[in-house]
């Protein structure tokens, strides 16, 4: 999580206190867009496709992230929603 101030301005009043003190533990938002400027520019990755990135390192992402199944109703509905043909 990259501490900004996005969405500052709808917090529920027992929320604040909660934020704040999480706040503590998120990255500012330099760190946050360390790993896709990495991702972007360095010529140690480039042709890299289809990886998951965590800190500038490839890693695993969440065991649903592979589940092809939710995936596929995922990529159907956000087809339609934007008006387009689901071929995937």
């Amino acid at each position: 999580m990259v501490r900004t101030s996005f969405g500052a301005e709808d917090q529920a009043a027992h929320m604040v206190g909660m934020i704040r003190v999480a706040r503590l533990f998120m990255k500012t938002p330099a760190q946050g867009a360390a790993t896709p400027v990495y991702l972007a520019s360095s010529p140690q990755v480039e042709g890299a496709t289809g990886r998951y990135y965590a800190n500038r390192k490839p890693t695993t992402s969440s065991k649903a992230s592979y589940d092809t199944t939710p995936a596929a109703r995922l990529w159907q509905a956000s087809a339609g929603l934007a008006g387009l043909t689901a071929t995937a």
